[in-house]
């Protein structure tokens, strides 16, 4: 079922320069209408008539239903962004991606689950001392790697052409500030003992001050590599929902493990 809210004239704009690059009518010089607030099916019809496939168009809406994707940040590139969001289009209507997602999230990753509606989903960390312990215990066996993040949001739309488009957010601020932090307390530590040394000592030890910072800034680069980690596992989940794949109860993995018949995901 369609959104009966009608979309605005910026909204619609972007609607079509997304239906019409996806089938590569934008280059090919097509003219599109000019369109103010309209509903779903109208701006489908008017799309249809100047040569757009409805389905682009259906999927370019649902994309626009999702929202905005989270702003990005100045410091994304040295330690990671700090929300990773990966956006992936999946058979079955909204309600159904959803629920398999949150199996996975929960059963999988041992997320808790703190909203679940038919088209949104918010998970959180698991705390306390019987938290970490499924957490680590799961991390044994080389899955669960979302467990530790904070908070996950997935959104569905449905396309209408028996799909839905999928937005999952993993908020991995914490862990990022953390690396940032730590970085900054290896350069700025670092280089203020070596200038200390020096000082008393050998002026020619300030030669070592660059390497300190470069130390920090090494380490508060970890945190790049650990959010392209958080995509890789988001996109293992996406996949699994896409190919019907239900993970296995901690138990269950654990004794699959130890017959040495490990479970694929």
């Amino acid at each position: 079922m369609g959104d009966p809210r009608p979309l605005d004239r910026s909204a619609v704009s972007r609607v079509l320069r997304r239906a019409s690059e996806e089938t590569e009518l934008g280059a090919g010089g097509t003219t599109l209408p000019e369109l103010g607030a309209i509903d779903e099916q109208a701006l489908v019809a008017a799309a249809v008539e100047v040569g757009i496939p409805a389905a682009a168009v259906h999927r370019a809406i649902a994309i626009e239903r999702l929202g905005p994707r989270p702003a990005g940040h100045l410091g994304d590139r040295l330690v990671g962004a700090g929300t990773v969001v990966v956006d992936e289009e999946l058979p079955g209507p909204a309600y159904d991606v959803i629920a398999r997602i949150d199996a996975w999230l929960v059963d999988g990753h041992h997320l808790r689950r703190d909203r679940l509606r038919e088209d949104r989903g918010e998970w959180s960390k698991r705390s306390g001392v019987v938290g970490a312990a499924i957490r680590t215990l799961r991390g044994a066996t080389g899955e669960g790697r979302l467990g530790d993040l904070h908070r996950v949001a997935v959104t569905a739309r449905d396309t209408g052409t028996g799909t839905c488009v999928v937005r999952v957010e993993a908020d991995r601020r914490h862990d990022r500030s953390v690396h940032a932090a730590a970085g900054a307390v290896v350069a700025g530590a670092g280089t203020a003992g070596v200038v200390a040394v020096a000082v008393v000592t050998a002026p020619a030890l300030l030669l070592v001050a660059p390497l300190t910072i470069l130390a920090g800034a090494g380490l508060a680069a970890t945190g790049r590599g650990r959010a392209a980690r958080v995509e890789r596992e988001v996109t293992r989940v996406i996949d699994a929902v896409d190919q019907h794949v239900m993970p296995a109860r901690l138990r269950v993995d654990v004794m699959r493990r130890v017959a040495g018949r490990p479970r694929r995901a």
